[in-house]
């Protein structure tokens, strides 16, 4: 007889998803991690620009790119009074798409109509025709303003090409949230870990609640155009179905014990 062995079939494991994963904060380290963020180090202005774009990383799931471009006219309304729901135009987002995001957390509002008025105190791009519309901003600045110099500018943004694709880059802005990270006690975290953290968050809320539309209701809230795209965003292991899977693999053990004696 042959001492090699012919298998009919080779198991072959399936590859994992290699995802690079930042540090996840639970809402409680988020808050907290927004409100040490303290001006002793620098000018108060830019202390509570950093808090409030911290804030909308998280609470709102925005991307560097869209804290960069975010405008005044889709952060209020003519009236002065801040939105619920923002519609960001599609050249101020990573897709190039039409997107809506909620502003509605308590935390969240209060720091942005702060900031909101600090700028108008200072005045800081105030609409050059006087009109008190908007709280008398110019309603296609930038809620978000670069200081370079003294200048308040917008943030710069750097050109990149990935898969043939050209698209613009909010690195200025990426830098400056994954440094306020790593000061603040959360060395592996980017610009994307408010994001990353809020869809953790969520996900184990919706399927605890056994919501049959988990999956849909973060893909509006990540600001996706398919379910797929959420995968990177959510739990790379879910060791429970994992556990459920395997469970239903085995073989149901034998019962033991004497038959019982029919009537």
């Amino acid at each position: 007889m042959d001492n090699e062995i012919e298998f009919k079939w080779v198991w072959k494991t399936p590859d994992l998803r290699n995802v690079k994963q930042p540090d996840i904060l639970t809402p409680e380290e988020m808050i907290n991690l927004i409100e040490r963020v303290d001006n002793v180090r620098v000018d108060p202005l830019l202390g509570l620009r950093n808090q409030c774009m911290l804030a909308m990383t998280f609470f709102s799931c925005f991307r560097a790119i869209e804290v960069s471009q975010w405008k005044v006219k889709e952060c209020l309304y003519p009236d002065g009074s801040i939105c619920h729901i923002t519609h960001v135009r599609k050249d101020g987002t990573k897709g190039k798409y039409p997107m809506k995001a909620p502003v509605v957390i308590q935390e969240q509002r209060e720091m942005l109509d702060k900031w909101l008025n600090a700028r108008v105190k200072h005045r800081i791009k105030l609409d050059k025709s006087g009109s008190t519309k908007y709280r008398g901003l110019d309603p296609e600045s930038h809620v978000f303003l670069s200081n370079w110099r003294g200048v308040w500018q917008n943030f710069s943004l750097t050109r990149k090409v990935s898969k043939g694709k050209e698209y613009l880059v909010a690195t200025a802005v990426q830098n400056l949230l994954s440094k306020l990270y790593k000061e603040y006690g959360f060395p592996r975290s980017s610009s994307h870990a408010g994001r990353h953290s809020m869809a953790r968050f969520a996900e184990k809320l919706l399927n605890k609640k056994n919501n049959p539309h988990a999956r849909f209701i973060l893909q509006n809230l990540l600001h996706h155009r398919c379910e797929e795209a959420q995968n990177d965003y959510t739990e790379v292991i879910d060791y429970k179905r994992v556990k459920a899977a395997h469970q239903a693999m085995l073989l149901k053990p034998k019962k033991r014990g004497r038959p019982k004696l029919k009537d």
